[in-house]
């Protein structure tokens, strides 16, 4: 099979995949060469590949969709890092998480702060009706 991973900046593709073992929002699911064609929407976590030579490389992946038609599989994916090490890939992973994360909150802040702004506006322009 060939495994391509589409990314906003690139992309990897894997020529010789012998299995992709994924998550999916229902489940777990392991690709083989014959596997019936389908379609999943994957939660973050590893994407397993093992070449036909047997060596397996792995992904981190951050959610994403998969689909599988004959004997090409694609995921495309907001990021991912490839490795053959699962512990740099945990490491990566964990990174980018706490970046989102904060990314996540200053703009909870930021929200509040409109609110907040468009409320007093509100209540200001009431008072000067009344």
């Amino acid at each position: 099979m060939t495994l391509d991973i589409f990314m906003p900046s690139q992309i990897h593709r894997v020529h010789d995949a012998e299995l992709v073992d994924v998550e999916s929002q229902i489940g777990h699911l392991t690709l083989l060469p014959r596997h019936i064609d389908c379609a999943a929407e994957l939660v973050s976590g590893l994407v397993r590949v093992r070449g036909e030579d047997g060596e397996e490389r792995y992904l981190g992946i951050d959610g994403g969709t998969l689909v599988k038609i004959g004997d090409r599989v694609t995921i495309s994916t907001p990021r991912a890092v490839v490795d053959r090490e699962l512990g740099s890939i945990h490491e990566a992973l964990a990174h980018r998480r706490r970046q989102r994360e904060a990314r996540e909150r200053e703009n909870r802040r930021a929200l509040v702060r409109l609110e907040f702004e468009l409320a007093r506006s509100l209540f200001e322009q009431e008072r000067h009706r009344g």
